[in-house]
């Protein structure tokens, strides 16, 4: 059987296809030369001296990162990340022959990829992860007409390893983190955005034993349970309606909303909160008798001696507050109420 033949290009089209080969083998060799002689220890060390020169303050944060290198051709990542938080000095009259240790943020590996295919239509995808706190973050955004889209997931992210947010609060943490947050965000601005957030910490706890609260006094291990936090955003507010948690310790309840503002830490809040803890907490040792009162004494607390505590006590044994101001700031207002519970439900 004879195969036909091929007929034979006529010479302006072969010197046409000889030219696009060139230049596709032009474009392959420029990417692989880019690839490999890019200067990933350049732009690791001007990271790095980038995030240190812009931290202010008597306690500036410090970057550490050991590699920096390629991640599918079009990305990058980054492993042996460090975030080093000097150490706190010791409080008056415990000093030790043993200097305090800075607290260590470390995050095993993360990277962010921009895709190639979308830019061929003017779109820009990004997408980006991280191998962190024994768990994993991963998200992408992407931004089109104007409008930015944002979506991360989490899972199984400990607390007790993200070392700097027991730091920030003054007691170590424990538990782990997952959910997701879905954002659109008209003119990349967050105070317009449309979205949900769908977070739960599971098996929350505060505290060790050890660690004084504010110096002044250790608190046994709090076990608050399982804290959920939900809500829907439109047009930048965010209107929360699920914060809260029934713990053997602890109870929380939670509503309001959120109003959204760039930068984040601007964002303003209106939020009604009560909290109650159990007899189990309170009768756990003779410290939390103390300071929470015995249960069925009539003998208070010191807690409930201070007079905004005191205000903010309702008949049910609950403390209502109500939290206003700017996130990063928030004011606490005495406010006694029988307010929503966890899921929903009022309470009699």
């Amino acid at each position: 059987m004879k195969l036909p033949k091929i007929p034979k290009l006529a010479p302006k089209w072969q010197r046409a296809v000889k030219m696009w080969g060139y230049s596709q083998f032009y474009g392959l060799a420029l990417l692989l030369f880019c690839f490999l002689s890019f200067p990933y220890e350049r732009l690791r060390d001007r990271v790095v001296d980038a995030f240190n020169s812009s931290q202010t303050g008597p306690n500036p944060l410090r970057l550490e990162l050991d590699e920096v290198s390629s991640y599918w051709l079009s990305g990058l990542e980054a492993e042996g990340i460090r975030v080093i938080s000097p150490p706190k000095p010791p409080a008056v009259g415990e000093e030790s022959a043993t200097p305090p240790k800075p607290t260590v943020l470390t995050i095993d590996s993360a990277h962010a990829r921009v895709a190639l295919l979308p830019l061929l239509i003017g779109s820009v995808k990004l997408s980006f992860g991280a191998d962190a706190f024994g768990g994993k973050i991963n998200g992408q955004t992407s931004e089109s007409d104007g409008n930015r889209a944002v979506e991360l997931e989490i899972s199984d992210v400990s607390l007790e390893k993200a070392t700097l947010l027991g730091e920030i609060l003054g007691l170590p943490l424990a538990g782990i983190l997952s959910g997701t947050i879905d954002f659109v965000l008209p003119e990349a601005k967050l105070s317009k955005a449309d979205g949900n957030v769908d977070l739960k910490i599971q098996g929350l706890s505060a505290g060790d034993g050890k660690t004084k609260l504010r110096d002044t006094i250790a608190l046994p291990r709090l076990e608050a349970g399982d804290l959920t936090f939900k809500g829907q955003a439109a047009t930048g507010q965010l209107k929360v309606s699920e914060l809260g948690t029934r713990g053997p310790d602890l109870e929380l309840d939670s509503e309001g909303s959120i109003r959204l503002r760039d930068p984040v830490g601007t964002s303003m809040l209106t939020l009604t909160t009560r909290f109650h803890f159990t007899d189990r907490y309170t009768n756990k040792n003779d410290t939390t008798r103390g300071i929470f009162g015995a249960p069925g004494s009539s003998i208070p607390g010191l807690f409930d001696l201070d007079p905004k505590n005191k205000r903010a006590k309702g008949a049910d044994g609950f403390y209502g507050w109500r939290v206003t101001g700017v996130l990063n700031q928030p004011m606490f207002t005495p406010h006694p109420s029988n307010a929503p519970a966890a899921g929903g439900k009022a309470r009699p």
